[in-house]
């Protein structure tokens, strides 16, 4: 179990904005976004999931670790973190900055594959659900409600620009219909593209 992960430096700014950009441009299905996520918007996302000592904690689609670090410096090794990644540069990147983190080079859809018997008490989601075909979002979307606790919780964000594509409008809706409560944070500016977080959570 990855508790107290260490960390190593994050790659230089502009050569990890610059892979981003070029895994987009090769997969532009898998990798939803062409830039990775601001600091505005990683610490709004993480601060969003209310994190106890002894929690289970899953991100889904990771990227280069936005989320990830900040996650484990709240984490602190009290929690047990899973992250699932489908893109394999990022898994090897991943991999190399939090060696003791517990990184599955996978599908988000086999996540209660990876979970084995447990449940999570937070999902925070790094997945573009407004780039996703239908058949992909609806596996994704089961396997998280599967895997997630009662009373637990789902953080995901949203590009303003993609929020009423027919796949985020029918992702939010699925939101309203199977969460008890449903929020909306501020947009935030400060990212490429702008960005919104809902905060959802479960009877």
């Amino acid at each position: 179990m990855p508790n107290g992960a260490k960390m190593v430096p994050a790659p230089g700014r502009a050569g990890s904005r610059l892979r981003f950009l070029g895994e987009f441009v090769r997969q532009p299905l898998t990798v939803g976004a062409f830039w990775p996520s601001s600091k505005s918007l990683a610490r709004l996302v993480v601060g969003s999931c209310a994190i106890k000592p002894g929690d289970t904690v899953v991100e889904l689609g990771p990227g280069t670790g936005a989320f990830t670090e900040l996650i484990l410096d709240r984490l602190r090794g009290q929690s047990r973190f899973l992250a699932v990644e489908l893109n394999a540069s990022n898994v090897a990147t991943l991999r190399r900055r939090f060696p003791r983190a517990h990184i599955v080079h996978d599908s988000a859809q086999n996540l209660t594959e990876h979970l084995g018997r447990g449940t999570a008490d937070c999902v925070i989601s790094g997945l573009a659900w407004g780039n996703m075909l239908p058949k992909t979002q609806h596996g994704i979307f089961r396997a998280i409600l599967r895997s997630l606790a009662p009373g637990g919780q789902f953080v995901a964000f949203a590009y303003l620009h993609a929020a009423w594509f027919p796949t985020s409008v029918r992702f939010r809706r699925r939101l309203l219909r199977v969460f008890k409560r449903v929020e909306t944070t501020p947009i935030v500016w400060r990212n490429l593209p702008p960005a919104f977080v809902y905060r959802c959570w479960r009877d």
